[in-house]
């Protein structure tokens, strides 16, 4: 009796638990769309990744390699990109885009990394992988899918007999060198750089035009017009490049914690936060103080200065500063401090673990945590003697109101940005570094 018994109870309440569950589970799912992405009242730690993105397919792109016509015997390396990341970042997409532009094959660039002890030295001739800063597989994927034309190698033993084809030319190739230069925009017809490359290559290395041929490519920096194309092809181009996953996820972390510690919900929500957090580079670390003395916004007197009143006006008391100045973050913090506002950095925002893996990283790897929180920042400041804070604002102008950001008061200004300095000053920037 007891068995049939409980056996009626289990026929009886079993489908009231499950349609209750189906219940339960549709609430959750017509819902959990308008939810926010961190509950400020549990213990949950938020999104792992809000920098993460799909694999770029641009339309674009693919009709500008449609129209090219392709040479996969001749591969170009790409193994002299120096400097922070917003040098080399413009430096491997340039490779890339020459690459497109001579219809050559490319093995997948190397990076040069700074004097650990000596950040000011920039040019060590010690190699390392894409993935130092970038994710591989998406800089793979995207450009099998936006440009399946181009042939990609590995590593330059992948190319066949390579040892012999290095050996062809004997030079490294500066496509600024062969083409005319036009100050401050870059080359002057970019369109024709094929042409000029296969004279150039006919001329000086007439074996070269036969068979595999490997190039070796100079540094390329701020050479390439970027709207040579379309503003479409420019604006997405940079996408075949996204930020390696550990830092993503660290960048994110700093986020949700800065959204808990000061009760900013919507943070994490959009391309950038809304009335959440001011963003500042303090550009006065040891290599700046040696290649810019000569700038007067290269002084912390002047950038401290500018950076407070700015953030003043916004109303924002929470500043986020990126800066590998320890000693001048303290100080800049006790000035922000008697201005009623409150500095915090990558190192005040993550603990245990995540700690540790940031002080793991090198020099240049954690500025790719700052480069993300600040792309993220309500309003952002910095100068205009540094790639690094250029590229977060040219970045961030995607999604500015103000569309004449070149036109004053600043070198940059917008809704979303400041670059202070000299109005249309390092043009080569603006024309020259893709977003």
């Amino acid at each position: 009796m007891l068995r049939i018994h409980a056996g009626r109870k289990r026929k009886n309440v079993l489908p009231v638990v499950a349609i209750a569950y189906l219940i339960l589970l549709w609430f959750w799912i017509l819902y959990r769309g308008s939810l926010p992405p961190l509950n400020l009242f549990s213990s949950f730690s938020g999104p792992s990744d809000v920098f993460d993105f799909s694999p770029l397919k641009s339309e674009a792109i693919q009709k500008v390699c449609a129209a090219v016509e392709w040479n996969p015997d001749i591969v170009f390396t790409c193994d002299r990109s120096v400097g922070g990341v917003g040098n080399i970042r413009n430096s491997v997409l340039h490779c890339v885009r020459y690459a497109i532009s001579a219809g050559a094959s490319l093995v997948i660039p190397r990076i040069v990394i700074r004097n650990p002890k000596d950040v000011a030295i920039i040019r060590t001739k010690e190699l390392v992988e894409l993935d130092y800063m970038f994710d591989r597989r998406h800089f793979v994927e995207s450009l099998r899918l936006s440009c399946p034309q181009l042939r990609l190698y590995n590593t330059i033993t992948d190319v066949p007999n390579y040892k012999a084809a290095q050996k062809k030319v004997g030079t490294t190739l500066d496509p600024a060198r062969i083409m005319d230069r036009v100050p401050h925009y870059g080359l002057a017809h970019p369109e024709d750089f094929q042409q000029q490359f296969y004279e150039w290559l006919k001329k000086h290395f007439p074996d070269a035009t036969t068979g595999t041929t490997v190039v070796a490519l100079a540094r390329l920096y701020l050479q390439y017009p970027i709207y040579t194309d379309s503003e479409v092809f420019a604006l997405r181009f940079g996408e075949i490049l996204k930020f390696r996953a550990d830092v993503r996820k660290l960048a994110t972390v700093a986020l949700v914690k800065m959204s808990k510690a000061f009760s900013l919900p919507k943070l994490l929500i959009g391309n950038y936060a809304k009335e959440a957090f001011f963003g500042a580079h303090l550009r006065t670390e040891k290599d700046a103080v040696d290649g810019f003395s000569k700038f007067e916004l290269s002084a912390y007197s002047v950038q401290s200065k500018l950076y407070l009143e700015h953030a003043a006006s916004t109303d924002m008391k929470v500043l986020y500063v990126a800066s590998g100045n320890a000693t001048e973050i303290s100080k800049f913090a006790d000035d922000a401090r008697n201005a009623n506002m409150t500095v915090i950095t990558k190192h005040d925002l993550l603990e245990g673990e995540d700690l540790r893996k940031l002080n793991a990283l090198t020099w240049d790897q954690q500025a790719l945590v700052d480069f993300l929180v600040l792309s993220k920042s309500s309003y952002f400041a910095g100068v205009g003697h540094t790639s690094f804070a250029l590229n977060i604002a040219l970045l961030r102008h995607r999604w500015a109101r103000a569309k004449n950001h070149l036109n004053g008061p600043q070198q940059i200004s917008d809704d979303l940005s400041v670059i202070f300095g000299k109005v249309h000053a390092r043009m080569e920037y603006v024309n020259n570094m893709w977003p």
